[in-house]
């Protein structure tokens, strides 16, 4: 074998091994963004049944105190003079709102980080799909399109550029 033979060959084995590598590197990062899109639509899931669990709780505990409590107070009044001033009437528990607050913040904090990781995620797809010289080999690869999720209030934000609070 030549010399030139051998470089050519050489030459050839580099340049389908780093073809290899380079599809297998896309491939992966493919998979981790369209793996962490189903896990921020997971959490999202997730989120939404926590919330609507302890909220269904708080409805179901509202209205059965808004069952009882007028059954509790009633006829205690007539004939007496101010009596409810030294009673102590049934309360409304706000544990059950302050358990609620805790859970959304909590939720919405996780599914955050979890969107976040997404986005980053697909801007390492990115990046690397258009960066020399994986670019030059990768040419039938396409950017990744991912959902995140925001609100109609933010898109109104960021399309004037104002936020007019108050």
């Amino acid at each position: 074998m030549t010399t030139g033979m051998f470089v050519f060959l050489l030459i050839g084995i580099v340049v389908i091994g780093y073809f290899i590598s380079a599809h297998n590197t896309e491939l992966r990062l493919r998979n981790l963004v369209l793996a962490q899109q189903k896990v921020c639509e997971a959490n999202f899931d997730k989120m939404w049944k926590v919330i609507k669990q302890i909220t269904h709780v708080s409805d179901t505990y509202l209205e059965t105190f808004k069952e009882i409590y007028p059954q509790l107070i009633a006829g205690r009044y007539q004939g007496k003079d101010l009596a409810f001033i030294m009673e102590q009437n049934p309360t409304l528990d706000s544990s059950v709102l302050r358990q609620l607050a805790t859970a959304i913040e909590a939720n919405r904090q996780e599914f955050f980080a979890q969107q976040r990781m997404l986005v980053a995620r697909q801007k390492e797809h990115s990046t690397y799909i258009h960066s020399i010289p994986a670019c030059m080999v990768l040419l039938s690869a396409e950017e990744i399109k991912i959902t995140v999720i925001t609100s109609d209030y933010t898109e109104s934000v960021y399309a004037s550029g104002k936020e007019n609070l108050g």
